[in-house]
């Protein structure tokens, strides 16, 4: 099955839901390779989905209310298209 970008989209924000993650753990999570990921992080940044914090001398992505707006809009969109 071929994934969309709003699918890895989705599957970033999932993973940031439970807590606050590294670029590297979020391309884990969604399976992309980390020079892709960044790109679409830097866009989800841009969009107000997320943001980056500095943590332990670390670069960590939150996630924002609009965020987990979009995810629940996602979900919804997904049961209501085939």
């Amino acid at each position: 099955m071929n994934r969309c970008r709003h699918d890895i989209i989705d599957d970033m924000l999932k993973a940031l839901s439970i807590d606050a993650k590294r670029v590297t753990d979020l391309c884990f999570a969604s399976n992309v390779p980390v020079d892709r990921g960044i790109l679409i992080l830097s866009k989800m940044e841009e969009f107000g989905l997320l943001f980056k914090t500095e943590e332990k001398g670390e670069s960590t992505y939150k996630l924002t209310d609009h965020g987990y707006e979009w995810i629940g809009l996602y979900k919804h969109l997904k049961k209501v298209l085939p």
